[in-house]
């Protein structure tokens, strides 16, 4: 097998490179996309276009680097109406780094309304996949008769790469890895980005946080319609699996559950922990957005402006005008009135936000990407939407500056395609990623499409090619220089520091951070996202959880000496080389990770589960479909009577520990 991760490369840049060119700002004329035709040339026979994309209808989709050949690749997974009006395909492609792809046997699951997550889960420099779904595209609640086991949640654990690149993949369903199977609505226009990742404890593991229905929790409350609408926040314990955190508001309550919507995990406040931001149709029978702000404790508190929210689309985080606070950009319907809209809430620092009425044309089905498409250091937005005055397309936002923007690529600025406007795809899946490393971010989008396939689904690449525009290709941020880092054996936390370096079009003001950690000589490498250390290249397409200071504080808890690094990403989405130091830690009293699973015994006898534990604990049953049978707390040893045969899985949680084993009840 290969190597995981490579040879760590110390890069100190001390010195940074002045600005070196720029597009005016917003300028539309030097923007160019040309649609890719035939970007899988080898494919003779496809279900859509020959030498083309599989089509997908309402797609949730992933671009990540799984073979860390420093090329994004693609899955993507939903019904195909040119194979069946109810079967669902799983679509993996490989980049094959010279501006084409191959079409590869998925090793993944298809699942319909999905929203598919590539992350690193436990630090060994390659790429996991979440895939949460449904197996059935015809899947309805129905009181007793519902089919709980069409409802899934998959983890595709990367097992490395073998020496002729090809990846295998160990999967692990929602119960093994402590996830509740959800889903978030049954149309594209739910909102695609309903999963999100980042560190929000700042303890060196990638955690997860969901919105959507929770279908197996219906028939445990009196009120079935509330009891599904959820947002789970799950802790990543140690890379082995999740806990689900029951009460993250104040350490007291749940989050208010919300569907049809988005979750996305981002320091609004710049205090260096993840917060959290979720819209949707919620308990109050209304569209809402909450912003929960990360006490730095584990838990969140929820702030007191009241901000209109929006469902049945999806809303996003950027910086608009890159002065360091990223804002909350919203599209979809107003529940109550079914009135469509488009709106920015400015983030004013201190907690505060400002709504900013734009003219940007009202839509749902919205899905949303950022990144600097023009070359300008201002961020822009692709768009694919349902407007309230024109039927569905897609099209980009240029960004003015002073949150105002210009449309380019929408078919009804460009009615004789002159221009070459982009294809009219909505209610699916929009990305900006630069899938030929080129400097400039391209444009994938899927889904709902007007015109171009005779069954209503279609796939299209398109290459920005401003170069011919004479614009000029994104270059990389020189690396941060000034790496400084002070470990405090009282908190059991490292704080990192360093200066921001210059790009040549991004201000420092809007740079994010991508650090890594990891023992000396050691295997086990926490990213805050996942990247190569020797070049830079950011391995995933989504930049979730990115830190956006010059400061970073993670707790560490074993004695030793380390490896740091950190790289600076541009409004182009685009990484530095890394910048590396060393740290020594000590001091530390408990150099124990976790509470050995030893110490806690789990087996079945017959009809009894039995256990034994130090202390006291939390007992739970769950469904090998992830619904919860009954928990309870439990202490010292004894044993459960459980009538009912069949496999569970038993989850033992204990104040400082965690055991999760299946169990047979014959």
């Amino acid at each position: 097998m290969k190597t995981m991760i490579g040879k760590i490369s110390l890069v100190l840049l001390l010195s940074a490179p002045t600005l070196l060119h720029a597009q005016v700002a917003g300028d539309v004329a030097n923007v160019k996309f040309e649609e890719v035709k035939t970007p899988v040339p080898g494919q003779s026979v496809s279900a859509g276009d020959a030498g083309g994309f599989y089509h997908a209808l309402y797609s949730g989709s992933a671009w990540g680097d799984y073979d860390n050949d420093g090329y994004l690749d693609l899955f993507y997974s939903d019904r195909n109406e040119h194979v069946s009006s109810s079967a669902i395909q799983s679509n993996f492609y490989k980049n094959k780094g010279d501006g084409t792809f191959s079409r590869l046997r998925s090793p993944f699951k298809g699942l319909a309304f999905s929203c598919p997550v590539w992350f690193d889960m436990n630090n060994d420099g390659l790429l996991d996949l979440l895939l949460p779904g449904l197996n059935n595209y015809n899947y309805a609640w129905a009181d007793e008769n519902t089919r709980f086991d069409q409802i899934e949640t998959l983890l595709y654990i990367s097992e490395g790469i073998a020496d002729d690149g090809t990846v295998s993949y160990r999967e692990i369903s929602a119960a093994e890895a402590g996830i509740r199977p959800i889903y978030n609505g049954k149309t594209g226009g739910k909102g695609h980005n309903w999963v999100a990742t980042g560190d929000y404890d700042n303890d060196g593991y990638i955690d997860i946080v969901m919105t959507g229905f929770d279908d197996n929790m219906r028939p445990e409350t009196d009120h079935p319609e509330d009891a599904v609408r959820a947002v789970y926040l799950y802790k990543n314990i140690g890379g082995e699996s999740f806990r689900l955190q029951q009460n993250p508001l104040n350490g007291t309550l749940p989050f208010h559950g919300e569907t049809d919507g988005s979750v996305c995990l981002s320091d609004l406040d710049g205090d260096g922990w993840l917060d959290l931001v979720s819209s949707g149709y919620g308990l109050s029978r209304n569209s809402e957005l909450h912003v929960y702000w990360n006490n730095g404790d584990g838990t969140f508190s929820e702030g007191d402006q009241a901000l209109s929210g929006l469902n049945d689309s999806s809303f996003g985080i950027c910086d608009f005008n890159n002065d360091g606070f990223a804002d909350i950009v919203a599209t979809g319907i107003y529940f109550n009135t079914k009135a469509k809209n488009f709106y920015i809430w400015k983030n004013l620092g201190k907690r505060r936000f400002e709504k900013v009425e734009t003219d940007m044309e009202h839509i749902d089905g919205g899905q949303l990407s950022f990144g600097d498409i023009n070359h300008d250091g201002l961020p822009d937005i692709l768009v694919g939407g349902h407007g309230e005055t024109h039927e569905h397309t897609t099209w980009i936002y240029v960004n003015q500056g002073d949150f105002t923007f210009a449309s380019w690529g929408a078919y009804y600025d460009d009615p004789l395609n002159k221009k070459g406007h982009f294809g009219r795809i909505t209610h699916g899946s929009h990305h900006l990623i630069d899938y030929d490393n080129d400097g400039f971010l391209d444009a994938w989008f899927s889904g709902w499409v007007n015109g171009s396939c005779s069954k209503g689904c279609d796939v299209m690449l398109y290459r920005n090619t401003s170069a011919t525009k004479n614009t000029l290709p994104n270059e990389a941020p020189a690396a941060p220089a000034q790496l400084a880092a002070t470990f405090d054996s009282a908190t059991g936390e490292a704080l990192f520091t360093w200066s921001a370096p210059l790009d040549d079009v991004t201000p420092a003001e809007a740079l994010r951070y991508n650090l890594y950690l990891r023992k000396k000589d050691a295997g086990e490498c926490f990213m805050t996202l996942p990247a190569d250390i020797n070049t830079g290249f950011i391995r995933t397409g989504s930049l979730s959880g990115a830190i956006v200071r010059c400061s970073y504080r993670m707790k560490i808890n074993t004695n030793g000496e380390y490896q740091w690094g950190v790289q600076a990403i541009d409004n182009g989405n685009r990484g530095s080389l890394f910048a590396g130091a060393l740290l020594t830690v000590s001091g530390v009293i408990d150099d124990v990770k976790t509470a050995a699973p030893e110490a806690i015994g789990i087996w079945a006898e017959g009809h009894r589960i039995c256990y034994t534990l130090e202390g006291s604990g939390r007992l739970s049953l769950i469904a090998l479909n992830g619904a919860l049978v009954f928990q309870l707390q439990v202490a010292g040893a004894g044993a459960l009577f459980r009538p009912e045969t069949g496999i569970y899985i038993v989850e033992i949680a204990t104040a400082s520990g965690v055991k999760r084993q299946m169990v047979h009840i014959r």
